[in-house]
């Protein structure tokens, strides 16, 4: 049983599609559990035969919305539990501490910070789970913080589909669709449009670059709730003919694959599938030298990282990937040996069988 909250596109559940597409079906059946209805995903994991349970969530922390869905769980005759968010792992770890479910717990940390009024709420659930696993450095630490033994948290990176990165595909027609021109510079945000993206500094750094590189057209793909502040800040800084904001696409990996560079200058990350995805498109990067960041690409060798909140040197940083294409192309190649050796779905799953068989056996 594999719980994520939905089946929208996000982080995690990226990682449980990917899961639920390339696991062993000899060794596991999956199935997925989740909060809401709907999502992106949602048709992708019915085509692949995967059954996919809905607790239909109303109200968050309902008591007789709680005590239905432990029940559930309970009953659900699933050998092994494994949420990816903790909102449904809370209901997961009722159906252990009230109705004694006998099936193992297993909880990602990601990058949830829970507010200061749920910091005991969430020890709660944490104290019902049997194994924890971090999907970073970062999101280890974060969860070590929370009380977690660190010894008891295994590091199991998201895995990705490296045949995406390999298909035919026609950049040409892609770049045209956006309007760039085969002489331009592409570089390309993607994520969520949030503060913590701070895709704020990059518009401010772009201002800087763009009068020594007119060629320089940048794509932010992605939505949210700053997107027409973001906007407006881009209209007041006399770029709307450079930055293009073309809100959330389900093509992403050839877009990634149509660029020239990745930017990046979010301040705060888990594991970032963004920047792995860009590296395994073989992109140079320039983002923030932050957790989550740092797991993926070493600055200097792999990319550029630049202190988060710091425009100006994003610009420098941009600048000398500009200015310097061989070397870009040199950071690109490197990212990309990296992620393709510490990212693949394939390496994710070894790791999570080996999990999943050392509970069981324990259980038995």
């Amino acid at each position: 049983m594999l719980m994520v909250n939905s089946l929208h596109r996000a982080g995690s559940e990226r990682n449980v599609v990917a899961i639920c597409r390339h696991i062993d079906r000899a060794r596991y059946q999956p199935e997925v559990w989740t909060l809401t209805e709907g999502g992106a995903y949602e048709a992708i994991m019915r085509d692949a035969g995967v059954p996919i349970h809905c607790l239909h969530r109303t109200r968050a922390y309902g008591p007789m919305f709680a005590a239905r869905a432990a029940r559930r769980i309970a009953g659900s005759g699933a050998d092994i539990m494994h949420a990816f968010s903790p909102a449904i792992m809370f209901y997961a770890a009722l159906s252990r501490a009230w109705l004694a479910a006998k099936q193992p717990l297993v909880f990602t940390e990601a990058t949830s910070v829970p507010r200061p009024w749920m910091r005991f709420l969430h020890r709660y659930r944490l104290r019902h789970c049997s194994a924890f696993t971090a999907n970073s450095e970062a999101s280890r630490a974060n969860l070590a913080s929370q009380g977690v033994p660190v010894e008891r948290i295994r590091l199991i990176h998201n895995g990705h589909e490296l045949d995406q990165f390999r298909k035919p595909l026609d950049s040409a027609a892609i770049r045209a669709s956006l309007g760039i021109r085969s002489e331009e510079c592409l570089a390309l945000f993607v994520g969520r449009l949030i503060d913590s993206k701070r895709v704020c500094d990059l518009i401010d750094a772009v201002g800087q670059v763009n009068g020594a590189n007119r060629g320089l057209r940048v794509v932010i793909a992605g939505d949210g709730a700053k997107r027409a502040e973001l906007e407006a800040q881009t209209s007041a800084a006399g770029l709307n003919g450079i930055v293009q904001f073309v809100g959330s696409r389900g093509d992403v990996i050839d877009l990634l694959r149509s660029s020239d560079l990745f930017v990046f200058p979010s301040e705060v990350e888990g594991l970032s599938n963004a920047v792995i995805e860009a590296a395994l498109a073989g992109l140079p990067i320039v983002g923030c030298d932050v957790g989550g960041v740092r797991d993926v690409v070493e600055n200097g060798r792999e990319a550029l990282l630049v202190s988060p909140r710091n425009p100006r040197d994003f610009a420098l940083a941009m600048q000398r990937m500009l200015d310097n294409p061989t070397e870009a192309r040199q950071f690109g190649g490197a990212a990309r040996t990296r992620a393709e050796r510490s990212f693949s779905i394939d390496n994710t799953l070894q790791e999570l069988y080996g999990l999943y068989d050392t509970i069981l056996s324990a259980k038995s």
